[in-house]
């Protein structure tokens, strides 16, 4: 568990060039002011205390402290560090090691979106990484899964007529996230996905395994919040996406309503609302959505997909 493991891993993820030049720089600063061996002692507090950022805190700072690095850096660095256990940790569950690059990739759309936000490479939504560790997220495709307990309040009940699946509170079901990754999100690449879930999880490495059952997952994002779908332009594979979920519950964030999301606007989001960005289709929709009072939210989701089809969209 080594800055050199962690330089190697953002090379076979593609971080960008600049990515890897300034990554580099850090960590030789790291390095040379002796704070790797810091990050080094954070690790087994790390895995000791079932993978808790505020636990490995402490020594984040230190080391950026020490060498020079901002913390956001050092996070960034650190989170590759400790994928060292989880790539032998997918080897001996038997999975894949294109699943387990293809997930901690995620580790990348991170770096992106902390350089387009707060200005520097690096991580600033580490708390978002428990789950990698645990071996609990994989992602299939364009999407992620996770392992989790279906979180609705009431029973949900899906029927034909002829067969009727009931999802209890507290089920095991996966959680699908959308990662930040670029790649094409239209219906072929969703449904590629599902039944690249369902079939990875039929003999589940870990988790609840399907068997020759559905898959089942949901989603609770702001994406899927039905007020958006006004700002969402015609033909959007955003609001595709939230048409394959049956939509079972929705509210306005409790975050400050007021504020658009940095998800896409980045370091704008801080910026005047008439100074949004428009130089994509969802970017001009969702800016006409907040100068017109439009309001945050989220929004729960339930998909139950079975060999190529989804059954309750």
């Amino acid at each position: 568990m080594t800055l050199q493991y962690a330089i190697e891993l953002g090379k076979r993820i593609g971080v960008p060039p600049e990515c890897d030049e300034a990554m580099t720089l850090a960590a030789r600063q790291l390095k040379e002011h002796g704070a790797e061996q810091v990050l080094q002692e954070g690790l087994p507090v790390f895995e000791q205390n079932d993978y808790s950022m505020k636990a490995v805190e402490p020594f984040i700072n230190r080391a950026a402290e020490m060498g020079g690095v901002h913390p956001y850096t050092v996070w960034g660095l650190f989170l590759q560090m400790a994928a060292e256990p989880a790539e032998k940790k997918f080897q001996q569950l038997g999975i894949d090691g294109q699943v387990f690059l293809d997930t901690f990739e995620d580790l990348k759309y991170k770096l992106i979106e902390c350089k387009k936000t707060k200005g520097v490479w690096g991580n600033f939504v580490y708390v978002w990484y428990p789950i990698f560790y645990r071996i609990d997220i994989f992602k299939l495709g364009r999407l992620e899964y996770e392992n989790h307990p279906y979180p609705g309040k009431e029973p949900y009940v899906w029927t034909d007529g002829t067969r009727t699946i009931t999802i209890q509170p507290g089920d095991p079901v996966r959680s699908i996230h959308i990662p930040y990754s670029g790649e094409p999100f239209d219906t072929k690449s969703r449904i590629e996905s599902y039944q690249l879930a369902q079939d990875f999880f039929k003999d589940a490495p870990t988790g609840a395994k399907l068997g020759d059952g559905p898959l089942i997952c949901f989603c609770d994002s702001w994406l899927l919040y039905p007020p958006y779908q006004s700002a969402w332009p015609e033909g959007s594979n955003t609001k595709a996406f939230s048409d394959d979920f049956d939509i079972i519950e929705s509210a306005e964030s409790k975050e400050e309503i007021t504020k658009p999301t940095w998800r896409i606007f980045f370091a704008s989001a801080d910026g005047p609302m008439e100074d949004l960005p428009e130089n994509t289709r969802m970017e001009r929709g969702l800016k006409q959505y907040y100068l017109s009072g439009g309001k945050n939210g989220d929004a729960l989701g339930i998909l139950i997909f079975d060999q190529g089809k989804i059954l309750n969209a």
